[in-house]
């Protein structure tokens, strides 16, 4: 199951375009672009405008406020990606265009970075070649936006997503930065909302693996396990705590995950805020366990048996001459997956980018269903409820008719049934009451005449 799910996340591979729609001599351009990693990027949706030329070109102090155009073209350098893009939205901009030294092909791992400052930015921005910013920037300097003429440049953008009726969902976790946490813990509503689609979730942790050998012998590491295998960064340098028990620890969350995927979410909530000294990792899991009543039992027999002896793949305690195929699959998506830091998340294999949150999240993964749940309304552009197809609702008609009228006929046999037998039965007894009355009253007048005489 795990290489099929591998599979479905890392087959499609998507190349957006920046296309030109005016001047007619550039309508068949189509640009290549790189979507920054901040700002809110409107996954599914499309984004049409005029564009402009910055002033200052660099973007890197104040810009002059847009008179009309949505698009502003911006040269690379001089200051960071987020300068510039939040000056383009002071300005009054829907989309900052960054244009590169060179014309490098746009790789689709690269992407502009925040500098730490990306939540202060809520427009996106994207990164394109030299070439092609040349071409439209020469193209603007003639034809101005504030110009009359119907040829200044005109530009379409769609953020693409990959669209499919079986969704995959990778989260790219570090246990070690709270901002991991903060984003799952931000998507558990919307996990909530969407539990009854066909969403397959993978987790992948910041784990890697060391080869330290000095003739031949491997050299133990305090921050691996199973002979250097499966590492982690030391989260508290010369304290006590080590990588190893990162490992431990990401190991149990991928238990938690895979047998309590609901539950799994309430623990790294509990976690986050409960277990801040990782050498008390292990016990600190066990009390939140407790909590949020998860079976341990079952948590460390699915901890012992991802544990195989290296020749004879049986379950084994002896680490130092084990794998661990939990943690070997983490290793193997993670390079598969082409992730490229922590936190992330790709869905359908296209990774997230913009501004970190639930909701961005939540719109990425709901404009990714080929056929739109009722939960992702609000997300999805020119969404449309289900509509019953003719043929269907026909049958659907004709069903109820015929339940009705059977119902009609069944009633009415019913009710000359009763009164068939109300006759037969009641009838006999009404006559008999009545002869019985007519006896009665004769009798007294026979009394009465034997009286009289």
């Amino acid at each position: 199951m795990y290489n099929i799910l591998l599979l479905v996340s890392i087959i499609a591979v998507i190349q957006s375009k920046l296309k030109v729609i005016r001047p007619s001599n550039l309508i068949n351009e189509k640009i290549d672009y790189s979507i920054a990693n901040f700002g809110i990027i409107p996954f599914g949706h499309r984004l049409m405008g005029a564009v402009d030329l910055a002033y200052p070109p660099n973007g890197c102090d104040e810009l002059t406020p847009t008179y009309g155009a949505q698009f502003i073209m911006i040269e690379r350098g001089d200051c960071t990606f987020v300068t510039k893009v939040r000056n383009a939205e002071r300005a009054g901009y829907q989309l900052a265009i960054i244009g590169n030294y060179n014309d490098d092909p746009i790789k689709s791992d690269f992407a502009m970075a925040d500098d730490g400052h990306g939540y202060q930015v809520s427009i996106p921005s994207i990164f394109i070649t030299n070439k092609h910013f040349t071409l439209i920037r020469e193209r603007a300097k003639v034809n101005r936006v504030e110009d009359s003429n119907d040829e200044k440049i005109m530009l379409l953008l769609k953020f693409d997503v990959v669209k499919s009726d079986n969704l995959s969902v990778i989260f790219g976790l570090n246990i070690q930065d709270r901002e991991s946490f903060r984003i799952i813990d931000e998507y558990e509503p919307y996990y909530t909302q969407l539990k009854d689609q066909n969403i397959n979730y993978t987790l992948v942790y910041s784990i890697m693996s060391f080869n330290n050998e000095v003739d031949g012998v491997q050299q133990p590491n305090s921050d691996c396990i199973c002979q250097n295998k499966y590492c982690a960064f030391d989260p508290d340098g010369a304290a006590i705590g080590t990588g190893r028990d990162v490992v431990y620890e990401v190991l149990r969350q991928l238990c938690i995950f895979e047998l309590h995927q609901q539950k799994w979410f309430a623990y790294m909530n509990q976690f986050n805020f409960k277990c801040t000294k990782s050498q008390a990792y292990s016990v600190c899991s066990q009390q939140v366990m407790d909590i949020l009543e998860i079976p341990k039992n079952e948590i460390q027999q699915c901890f012992d048996t991802s544990f195989l002896d290296v020749q004879t793949n049986q379950q084994t305690r002896n680490e130092s001459n084990a794998y661990n195929y939990r943690l070997d699959h983490q290793l193997y998506i993670y390079k598969a997956a082409g992730i490229n830091g922590f936190p992330s998340v790709h869905v359908n294999s296209l990774a997230y980018r913009g501004q970190f949150s639930g909701s961005g999240i939540f719109g990425e993964i709901c404009n990714s269903f080929q056929t739109t749940p009722s939960q992702c309304s609000s997300q999805v552009e020119g969404y449309t409820p289900p509509v019953i197809d003719d043929s269907i609702a026909l049958y659907i008609l004709v069903i109820t008719a015929s339940v009705v009228f059977f119902l009609l006929v069944g009633f009415f046999i019913f009710r000359k049934v009763i009164e068939r037998d109300s006759k037969v039965v009641t009838q006999p007894q009404v006559n008999e009451m009545v002869s019985q009355y007519i006896k009665f009253y004769e009798g007294k007048d026979k009394q009465k005449e034997s009286g009289s005489i």
